[in-house]
């Protein structure tokens, strides 16, 4: 016994909406589709359908917008190549300065969490010359409600 399989065939989305705009099957059968899929076409909730916003716009308009953008990354970029030389220049190091104020502490840690998006860690780690033990033990401290670490308690495993 042979078993056969179906292939389910696709169709364009313009025709599928040529279709549906004209009512007129004929544009459908006349180029080899079947009769009660383009009635399917007329009958049927066309589907939602997500894009991107450029798709629709003409080819001018893009490359004018790519410009534009490309101009604009190349500022940021100096920018940040300024920013981080500076930072270098001043030798400053979270590792041996005592960040006991929590408000400003979880105001670093949302920033890392945010940069984490396009970033490493490791990567934000190193821009700020933080070192992972030390962020790490701040990561608990958001749990813990008090300013200051030491006034931490620490938690042990009991059996």
């Amino acid at each position: 016994m042979s078993a056969r399989t179906r292939t389910q065939r696709t169709y364009d989305h313009r025709l599928r909406d040529l279709i549906r705009a004209t009512g007129d099957i004929r544009q459908a059968t006349g180029r080899g589709i079947q009769r009660s899929t383009a009635r399917g076409w007329l009958t049927s909730r066309r589907a939602e359908v997500v894009t991107v916003d450029g798709v629709n716009r003409d080819m001018v308009k893009l490359q004018v917008e790519l410009l534009a953008l490309r101009r604009r990354l190349e500022r940021l970029i100096a920018l940040l190549r300024l920013v981080i030389l500076l930072w270098k220049f001043s030798e400053f190091s979270l590792t041996n300065l005592r960040v006991p104020d929590r408000a400003r502490k979880l105001r670093l840690l949302r920033a890392m969490d945010r940069s984490r998006v396009v970033l490493p860690l490791r990567a934000v780690l190193r821009v700020l010359r933080l070192s992972h033990s030390r962020f790490h033990a701040w990561k608990p401290e958001e749990e813990c409600g008090l300013d200051d670490v030491p006034s931490c308690p620490r938690t042990s495993r009991s059996s």
